[in-house]
């Protein structure tokens, strides 16, 4: 028999042309209108450039104009920087393993140029005109001379005019538009000494001003990730070695449901990165829920010859050197500052904030001192303490983003008074005079309660609503935290067990998980063939709701097992724990009640947001009182 494969003639081996080669080249560098930007504002930042103008029509398909006040190019230099490898930003092999600017590859202008109607401009200070050049298609290059400012000017007309296959996997005009500004509000993050302007269909859609001071900045945050950042955000800046951490991080209360507002720069470059992604994620994992996700900005800058970023077409990924190291190091930085800004919660941005400074360092909220005398345990235990040492503040600071090497943040700089709470009558007492609110601490005094479920109090600055039950859910759930650390939770002996009658079903999930209940502290033991009776609680929970707790932990139990698994997962399961021990909405409480929950918030780590993620408190200034009622 013959063989079928004798029969076939093999193709034909051929150098491909340099137009195809470049719209090869294209499919890897321009994905779409936004890549062309990003191409195209990244030389400009390279060449120096301190404002860069961006000007787009139909989403980019019909117009993109990039204009720059940089270095600019000769006509040499020019008509060699639409050669296909041609880079002024690498001359070696070596040097691609310690990449200093944001383009390197020498793709972009030809690639770009083979799909499009393409027009270079571009001036030296030191020439009178400039040079125009002119392709269509990546062919019939046409030059002549232009009078122009200093810097460069690049039109792109017609993306993807030769390449219909491509351009029939453009989105509509918007989702486009949308692409080019999220790549301009992610380089401005990284660039606060550049300004930058976009114009969408010739309307101003984007200004972003050079940020010179931390007012600026502290706008340009504002714009990029939202207006209420800046008053709940943090200021990082950690260094080991020859790594530098630095950034804002939003206070775990301002959390997004995508990973879209998490900002993540390597030496200044927006990277997608697994491993920077999951250690900012799990710095935020105790404060959030699961599946929602940080506002950050997250600078990593390291020498780079420990990063490399030459592992893919569009420059998104790196892959670092040391990943363990980095992993822990980010991590690490911003557990440290987040445990440090102490009980400070969401400020709500209920006015305009026209007078507030830049947003306040991590430092500024010293880690708050734990008082083993306070009880958790509400309603029963509630009471003015004998006993409380004051928690620890450092005074505020403003800063944007640092430049220099830090060491983290410093430590205590002011104490508040010791003095245990007055348990006067209001009327018998000022509730204005400076002593007062030292003695009853940052979050001052309770006035009243609010539609039962929330805790109204004056400070020296202001007022102060708590909600009760997410305050004392968060107490309760670092109580057991710690309980946890060490040999167990404490217990408490019912004096007349609770007898719980259940299903057959929920009676043998019941029987699967009794020894996972006594490790967390819930002695149940069978009585009968669908019975239980549970003798013992740990002692911080109190006795109310006890069948639904249980239930309620059988189902955590039942969906992260027991062992190694429950482990990993131990603070979804001490979050249950501490919600149903927590005083509930609803319940009236007592001022000498509402005042011991206070000192207990204030004593409390992280104790600005509840297990769940929502804030346990709002501050309201008393310049925004006066602002609201016409006073300022």
């Amino acid at each position: 028999m013959d063989n079928p494969s004798s029969s076939l003639q093999p193709p034909e081996i051929h150098v491909l042309s340099e137009v195809l080669a470049n719209q090869i080249a294209a499919g890897e560098v321009v994905e779409r209108p936004a890549s062309v930007v990003k191409e195209l504002v990244e030389n400009s930042l390279d060449a120096g450039a301190t404002q860069i103008e961006v000007r787009i029509e139909q989403g980019g398909k019909k117009l993109i104009r990039v204009s720059d006040n940089g270095c600019g190019m000769t006509a040499a230099q020019s008509r060699l920087s639409l050669e296909r490898h041609a880079t002024s930003k690498i001359r070696s092999v070596d040097d691609l393993f310690r990449i200093r600017t944001m383009g390197f590859r020498g793709e972009a202008l030809p690639s770009i140029a083979s799909v499009s109607h393409l027009t270079l401009e571009s001036r030296v200070a030191s020439e009178v005109d400039g040079v125009q050049l002119t392709l269509q298609g990546g062919k019939n290059l046409e030059e002549s001379r232009v009078v122009l400012l200093a810097g460069t000017r690049i039109t792109v007309r017609n993306l993807f005019f030769n390449t219909p296959a491509r351009l029939k996997f453009m989105r509509a005009e918007r989702t486009e538009s949308a692409h080019i500004s999220d790549f301009l509000q992610r380089v401005a993050l990284a660039n606060p000494h550049v300004g930058f302007l976009l114009f969408i269909n010739g309307k101003e859609s984007l200004t972003l001003r050079i940020g010179s001071d931390d007012r600026e900045m502290e706008r340009r945050l504002g714009t990029i990730l939202g207006g209420d950042f800046a008053n709940n955000c943090l200021t990082l800046d950690c260094q080991q070695e020859q790594v530098r951490v630095s950034g804002w991080l939003g206070l775990p209360t301002l959390h997004r449901g995508s990973g879209a507002a998490m900002h993540l720069f390597v030496n200044d470059r927006w990277v997608r990165d697994k491993v920077l992604t999951h250690a900012v994620r799990e710095a935020y994992r105790d404060l959030m829920p699961r599946d929602r996700y940080p506002v950050v900005a997250v600078f990593i800058d390291l020498p780079p010859d420990q990063v490399d970023v030459n592992v893919h077409p569009a420059k998104q990924e790196v892959r670092f050197h040391h990943r363990n190291f980095i992993h822990s190091l980010v991590k690490r930085s911003l557990a440290e500052a987040l445990a440090e800004m102490g009980c400070r919660t969401y400020h709500h941005p209920l006015i305009d904030q026209q007078d507030n400074g830049s947003p306040p360092t991590a430092s500024s909220f010293s880690a708050l001192g734990e008082n083993p005398s306070v009880s958790a345990d509400l309603p029963a235990a509630v009471s003015q303490p004998a006993h409380w040492d004051a928690p620890v503040f450092s005074q505020a600071s403003s800063s944007s983003r640092p430049k220099s090497g830090g060491g983290g943040a410093t430590k205590v700089s002011e104490r508040w008074g010791g003095a245990a709470p007055s348990s006067r009558p209001l009327s018998e007492e000022s509730t204005t005079t400076p002593s007062l609110f030292r003695s009853h601490g940052p979050l001052g005094r309770a006035l009243a309660q609010v539609h039962g479920t929330y805790i109204l109090a004056q400070t020296q600055e202001g007022i102060i609503l708590v909600d009760q039950h997410a305050a004392h859910e968060r107490i309760i759930y670092e109580q057991l935290k710690r309980s946890h650390d060490g040999s167990g939770p404490q217990r408490q002996m019912l004096l007349i067990p609770e007898v719980l009658e259940l299903s057959s079903t929920e009676a043998d999930r019941l029987n699967r998980h009794l020894k996972g209940l006594a490790r967390l502290g819930l002695v149940v033991e069978p009585f009968g063939e669908k019975a239980f009776t549970v003798r013992e609680l740990p002692a911080l929970l109190g006795t109310s709701s006890v069948a639904n707790l249980i239930m309620d932990l059988v189902t955590d139990l039942e969906k992260y097992g027991e062992s190694e698994a429950l482990n990993s997962q131990l603070e979804k399961v001490l979050t249950t724990m501490a919600c149903h021990g927590s005083v509930r909405a609803n319940r009236t409480m007592t001022l000498e009640e509402m005042n011991a929950l206070l000192r207990q918030i204030e004593a409390t780590h992280f104790s600005g947001q509840c297990g769940h993620g929502r804030p346990t408190y709002i501050t309201i200034t008393l310049p925004e009182l006066e602002k609201m009622f016409g006073r300022r």
